[in-house]
């Protein structure tokens, strides 16, 4: 075959054969930067190249494929794509077939994480307004983490420093590789179910590939359904999941999730201490008040005693006085009526000279005078009598007062009882003669 003269179509197909049945350049990944990249609006087929720092590839992609990739290629992104190797038989170029195409790295998951968060996001996922407040004074948190690492001690160790009345309930999930997701989904579910106060998730930091699982939908859809609240803490502050986006608190880290789920104890001591001392300054300003109060109604109790006792011997004084008054106005009304009588028995007998017809009218007009006087004088009695009636102590004891005596002395406060004697109540009709048996005053 070494004195063969070929042609350039027979030398270009045979290497094109060649590279036909190797298979190891069947469906090969090849990471590169994209270059020279241009998509025709007819075919829709793109073009680029692929390089690296010590070489290129020129690379076709076809309308059939190109439909699939989830974003839009620019210059200078770097792409890992599926293809064929082969050769453009018209050019004799080596090229490679790309039937997929993703971004490579950080560029990958961004899309990925892009493409979940569009979808959850209409559903309410992360909706404000369905994120449950997480409980002030918990007394049972829920943690869902590996077990034996190093987010689990964190978390522990903070809580107990923070807030030791809360108990753990420790539920343990893969939280790394293919068997993560599936883990974590049954961990959050039996965590709802302890009726714990809050649940912790938790991861500590790691690659974006380490922490990927949790950016799932199902992982997402098991916070979203929880019925207790969520505060994750997954890698570190940088890192940024779709269940921290769902979850009702998204913590930095573990230890700042332990954090937000416990109040500190030295804060809860230092207001407690200061919410006594603001309930001893409002009772003792109330108390003061009260005393002073009771002071003032003791003075005016003790002033209406004495005023009682006074009021008490001016009505036995008025009640003398109207006995007293009573007996002299009989005599002296008594004695009026008898100087009148004999005005007007003279009155009379001057007239006995007049005619018997003037006799008659004057005796009349007499009568009528004497009946007139004894009927004014007879209202002013009653009058006085009804207004000293109604100063008697007796009406008042009447209306069902009472008055209550020890050795001769009115009771006017249940501090004056010596409740070894006895005591006098008089009332209206009658006294009674009592044994206190105790007392208690009022207010």
């Amino acid at each position: 075959m070494t004195n063969t003269i070929w042609s350039i179509t027979q030398l270009v197909g045979y290497v094109k054969n060649k590279l036909t049945f190797d298979s190891n350049l069947r469906n090969v990944k090849v990471q590169g930067e994209l270059g020279n990249f241009s998509s025709y609006r007819g075919s829709g087929h793109w073009y680029f190249t692929l390089k690296d720092a010590g070489a290129s590839i020129k690379c076709a992609m076809f309308k059939g494929y190109n439909n699939a990739v989830e974003f839009n290629p620019e210059e200078g992104d770097t792409v890992i794509v599926t293809g064929t190797v082969n050769v453009y038989e018209n050019r004799g170029e080596l090229q490679l077939v790309v039937t997929e195409m993703k971004l490579a790295g950080q560029g990958m998951f961004y899309i990925q994480f892009e493409k979940t968060r569009k979808k959850l996001e209409p559903l309410g996922y992360f909706d404000e307004s369905r994120k449950k407040k997480i409980c002030e004074y918990p007394t049972s948190i829920a943690v869902v983490t590996g077990a034996n690492t190093a987010a689990l001690q964190d978390i522990r160790i903070t809580v107990s420093r923070r807030w030791p009345l809360a108990k753990l309930n420790e539920v343990y999930a893969v939280v790394q590789g293919k068997e993560a997701i599936e883990s974590v989904v049954n961990a959050l579910k039996k965590a709802d179910e302890t009726n714990s106060d809050t649940i912790i998730l938790a991861r500590g930091g790691g690659s974006v590939d380490d922490l990927w699982c949790f950016n799932d939908e199902k992982i997402a859809r098991a916070i979203y359904e929880c019925r207790t609240p969520v505060i994750t803490g997954i890698g570190h502050e940088i890192d940024v999941t779709i269940a921290d986006l769902v979850a009702d608190v998204r913590a930095a880290t573990p230890t700042a999730a332990a954090t937000f789920a416990t109040p500190d104890q030295q804060e809860v001591r230092n207001r407690i201490g200061n919410y006594q001392n603001l309930m001893k300054t409002v009772l003792e300003n109330n108390l003061s008040s009260l005393y002073q109060n009771l002071d003032y109604m003791n003075m005016k109790l003790d002033a209406f005693a004495e005023r009682f006792s006074q009021q008490k011997i001016k009505l036995d004084n008025y009640r003398n006085i109207i006995y007293l008054a009573m007996s002299k106005n009989v005599d002296r009304y008594t004695d009026e009526i008898a100087r009148e009588c004999e005005y007007m028995q003279k009155a009379i007998e001057n007239r006995t000279q007049r005619n018997s017809a003037d006799l008659a009218t004057d005796r009349k007009m007499l009568a009528g005078s004497a009946r007139s006087f004894l009927d004014r004088k007879k209202c002013e009695f009653v009058n006085s009598i009804n207004l000293l009636d109604s100063l008697s102590p007796l009406k008042t004891l009447q209306r069902g007062y009472s008055v209550t005596r020890q050795a001769d002395r009115v009771i006017r406060s249940v501090r004056d009882v010596d409740y070894e004697r006895n005591v006098t109540v008089t009332l209206a009709d009658g006294t009674i003669d009592c044994k206190p048996l105790g007392g208690h005053e009022n207010g």
